[in-house]
This record gives C-alpha cells, sequence and structure tokens, in this order.
C-alpha cells in the first residue's frame, strides 16, 4: 500500500530527488519517510504542504 506522501508526490509529479533536496536530507531518508519507516517532523510538513499548495494534515 502506497503512502499518502508518495501518492501526493506522484500525483504532483515530483521526484524522489527534487522532494529530499527540499528537505536537505538524502534520498534514503526520504525513502524511509514515504515507506513510513521514519515519521516526517513538523517542519517537513510545513515545507511540503507549502510545496504542493496543500494543508499540514495532507502528511499524516
Amino acid at each position: 500500500m502506497e503512502s499518502n506522501l508518495k501518492n501526493i508526490r506522484l500525483e504532483n509529479g515530483a521526484k524522489i530527488e527534487e522532494i529530499a533536496e527540499l528537505l536537505n536530507i538524502s534520498v534514503d531518508e526520504y525513502i524511509n519517510k514515504e515507506d513510513g519507516v521514519i515519521s516526517l517532523t513538523n517542519g517537513e510538513k510545513k515545507l511540503l504542504s507549502e510545496y504542493y499548495g496543500t494543508t499540514k494534515e495532507s502528511f499524516t
């Protein structure tokens, strides 16, 4: 089952590398966040909501 984070990224045509760079983390760390191994921080949720034009709640 794909995570909401991955679905939003795919719907917006963003690449893993772009989002990892936006969050200032490694690609491996971002993949772990998409897979639910590591949780997003509130700051990361804020950056992603601004990038995608959505709310932080989209990434819960």
